[in-house]
C-alpha cells in the first residue's frame, strides 16, 4: 500500500467515526428534548434541564478548576458562562452539528480548482 492509499483510508475512518459520533449526539439531543416536550404536554410545565457545567464539574473536579474560578482567564470565563447557561440537550445538538460539519469537511474529495495563469481578452 502506498502512503496516499493509507491517507485515504485514515481519512475515511476518521470521517466515518466523526459522522457516527454526530449521529449519536444528535439522536440523544432529539430524544432528550422530545422526552422533555412530551413531559411538558403531559404535565403542563417545562422542566429545567441541567446545564452542561453540572456535567463537567462531576467529570473532572480537580482538573477543571478554571470552571469554579473563571476569573483566572478571560476566555475560560466566557466558556464557563456559556456552559452554565446552555441546557444539555441544546449543547448535545450543537456538538453533533459541529461534528457532522467536520465529518463532511474531512471526507470532501472535490478537486482543487485549477489556477488561472492567462488573462482573457476583453469581450465586446
Amino acid at each position: 500500500m502506498t502512503t496516499s492509499r493509507l491517507e485515504d483510508i485514515a481519512r475515511e475512518v476518521l470521517s466515518f467515526s466523526l459522522w457516527l459520533a454526530a449521529v449519536v449526539l444528535n439522536m440523544a439531543s432529539v430524544l432528550w428534548l422530545g422526552f422533555q416536550g412530551l413531559k411538558w404536554l403531559h404535565d403542563g410545565y417545562w422542566t429545567k434541564q441541567p446545564p452542561v457545567i453540572a456535567w463537567i464539574r462531576d467529570m473532572c473536579p480537580g482538573a477543571c478548576s478554571f470552571v469554579n474560578n473563571p476569573h483566572s482567564w478571560y476566555g475560560a470565563a466566557k466558556v464557563a458562562r456559556f456552559l452554565s447557561e446552555v441546557p444539555s440537550g441544546v449543547a448535545l445538538a450543537l456538538l453533533g452539528i459541529a461534528l457532522g460539519v467536520l465529518s463532511v469537511s474531512i471526507s470532501d474529495r472535490r478537486p482543487v480548482a485549477p489556477s488561472v495563469t492567462r488573462v482573457r481578452a476583453r469581450a465586446f
